[in-house]
């Protein structure tokens, strides 16, 4: 099985097999009866349609049960300039969809603020206002009785840059734009773009922490996909030369999830498959239209049941998110690579910015001056003092409900701070959102790995070189040369990161198919691709084995050669003891000791609160 689908991706991915089935396509309406080509015709609208929905909801995770409203805002918005305003055909497409994006960018700030179940009630709510405003703005778009004489090939009163279009015309531009789109659609989700989308999916928290502006990215997937929803509105109002509320329902916002979850959703393929699948299979069941929707019901249960990844997941290899061409330039670069980096130097190597003997006299990147953080009526941070210095390695430790984590979620931007300061460099950044804080380099992994399950080991250390990038979205899509030597760039980075963190072994292997041990080094090794001047681990070593244990050592010793500073939350005593040069002790929100590990053994506030406990567990 598993060799029957990597045979179907190769072909499918082949470009070859993209020109043969254009090509069919393109040829086939002349031989075809009429019925056949405006079948063919819906095909390519649904394809944009599902695919519209598989990059908001698929790829950057937000549901919406509300596109039937984009589909209607295009449909109506091109109509009408044709109709009202005297635009010409290819202007009134355009101008739709423009108007749609924008609608997309504007709900998106609403939408951004609610998730799952009221995510879903939102959108279906946008949907049926729109619904009710086609239905009852009688003077613009005819209400009920519709909107009746819109330039069509159905018509045959559809003229393009004065060439008279027919029905096998205008399928053909449906065909190009449709391959246009996709193809597009194809290059941004494998950009660092495209990957941001599905980091946001599986934690926005976690994306924020290496720098992906969560309600930036946000806007960006909605508009960008009720632009293409208003693309397939636009071409739908000139396919068929009428426009009526019944063709904008809820169902239809329905129907577009569905196509594009059958066949697999967050994938390029699957939308399309499922786009045919349910183009086609109306026409064939219209002696039983009573019961559609019943058949519709059953096929979602089926593909639940058996496909849980849609059809495409069954018949192909999991979607990959890193443009191969630059995979491939990157594994065959010689020249101009940097060298390798030497981890097990890093046990010996002296920092960069300071000698061991005078750190503490350098400034400190990070200090926490007199933080407070209070939930409600309990204290988790109270009075809290640090500094941060750079070649150094910091522990913060004491028992759980101290207010480890509550201070580096302060500290990181995920809290805001109710007293007191966190300043980076010399600047109060203590309430700043948590990407802006990592955008200046402070940058923190969480006590549970929070990555792209559906990502590959070298997809996710990837990840951590987002802000690293400075590719448009249109640069992407269009995949241009710098585009590529940008992502070729960075893959070797990544490389050699993943080199240090021993996971060159399992780099092309799926995340989720991998044991806990490697979930942890991915991440550590996710928040090195940042660059970050400050990295703050929240307990990185549980539940790594001894061998895993060591290779983490000899990274965060690294870190620390090249000058950096590095916040420990750990339990782990032994390894603590032999990787810090400092510790804090927290009880209850406050510190109880500072200084080195041997004089924190000897510390009775700190063995009564902490260590007392620790070694009974050790006997």
């Amino acid at each position: 099985m598993n060799a029957l689908r990597q045979t179907v991706s190769t072909v499918l991915g082949h470009p070859a097999t993209s020109l043969v089935v254009l090509l069919a396509l393109w040829f086939w309406p002349a031989s075809a009866d009429r019925g056949t080509v405006q079948l063919l015709s819906f095909v390519m609208l649904n394809i944009l349609l599902a695919q519209s929905i598989n990059l908001l909801t698929g790829v950057a995770g937000q549901i919406s049960l509300g596109h039937a409203g984009f589909f209607a805002i295009g449909a109506y918005g091109s109509a009408l300039l044709v109709k009202s305003a005297g635009a010409p055909v290819i202007a009134a497409i355009l101008g739709g969809t423009v108007i749609t994006a924008a609608v997309g960018w504007l709900l998106a700030v609403p939408a951004g603020r609610v998730k799952e179940f009221y995510l879903a009630m939102m959108t279906s709510g946008f949907g049926l206002l729109c619904f009710e405003i086609i239905k009852e703005w009688n003077d613009v778009t005819g209400g009920v009785m519709g909107l009746s004489g819109i330039a069509s090939p159905t018509l045959k009163s559809l003229t393009i840059l004065g060439l008279k279009i027919d029905a096998i015309d205008y399928f053909r531009i449906l065909l190009v734009a449709a391959a246009v789109v996709l193809w597009l659609l194809r290059n941004f989700i494998q950009s660092h773009h495209g990957r941001a989308f599905f980091a946001i999916q599986a934690s926005e928290i976690a994306a924020g922490s290496i720098g992906i502006d969560q309600a930036q990215t946000k806007r960006r997937a909605y508009a960008i996909s009720a632009a293409i929803a208003g693309l397939a509105g636009a071409f739908y109002a000139h396919l068929v030369g009428y426009l009526g509320p019944d063709s904008f329902t809820i169902m239809r916002s329905v129907e577009v999830l569905v196509m594009a979850v059958v066949g697999g959703i967050g994938t390029i393929v699957g939308p399309v498959l499922g786009a045919v699948l349910f183009t086609f299979l109306p026409s064939k069941l219209q002696a039983f239209a009573a019961y559609q929707f019943m058949v519709y019901g059953l096929i979602l249960m089926v593909v639940f049941l058996l496909f849980r990844k849609g059809f495409a997941g069954a018949i192909t290899e999991p979607a990959r998110f890193i443009q191969p061409r630059a995979l491939r330039a990157a594994g065959l670069t010689a020249a101009g690579v940097p060298a390798r980096i030497d981890a097990s130097a890093a046990q010996t190597a002296e920092p960069v910015a300071a000698t061991a003997g005078h750190q503490t006299d350098t400034a400190p990147l990070l200090e926490v001056r007199d933080l407070v953080r209070r939930f409600a009526g309990l204290v988790a941070v109270d009075g809290v003092s640090l500094a941060l210095h750079p070649g150094r390695i910091t522990a913060l430790i004491g028992p759980n409900g101290s207010g480890k984590s509550t201070l580096v979620n302060v500290a990181s931007g995920i809290y805001t701070p109710s007293s007191g300061q966190v300043v980076f460099r010399g600047k109060d950044i203590g309430g700043q959102a948590n990407h802006a804080i990592a955008a200046q380099g402070v940058v923190r992994t969480f006590q549970d790995p929070r990555l792209v399950p559906s990502f590959t080991v070298r997809e996710n250390v990837l990840l951590g070189a987002h802000l690293r990038y400075r590719s448009s979205m249109i640069a992407s899509a269009l995949r241009l040369p710098g585009v590529m030597r940008e992502e070729q760039a960075h893959l070797i980075r990544t490389t050699e990161v993943m080199e240090v963190a021993g996971l060159s072994g399992v780099a092309d292997q799926l995340l989720e198919s991998l044991p806990y041990g490697y979930r942890r080094l991915t991440e550590v090794a996710r928040a090195m691709m940042a660059d970050p001047d400050v990295l703050m681990l929240d307990e990185p070593a549980a539940g790594l084995s001894e061998g895993e244990l060591g290779r983490l050592a000899e990274v965060i010793r690294y870190i620390k050669s090249q000058g950096k500073s590095v916040l420990l939350i750990e339990h782990h005593m032994d390894f603590v003891n032999d990787i810090v040069d400092d510790v804090v002790v927290l009880d209850s929100g406050r510190v109880i000791y500072r200084g080195d590990m041997s004089g924190m053994r000897r510390d009775p506030a700190v063995i009564e609160a902490y260590l007392g406990i620790q070694q009974v567990a050790h006997d």
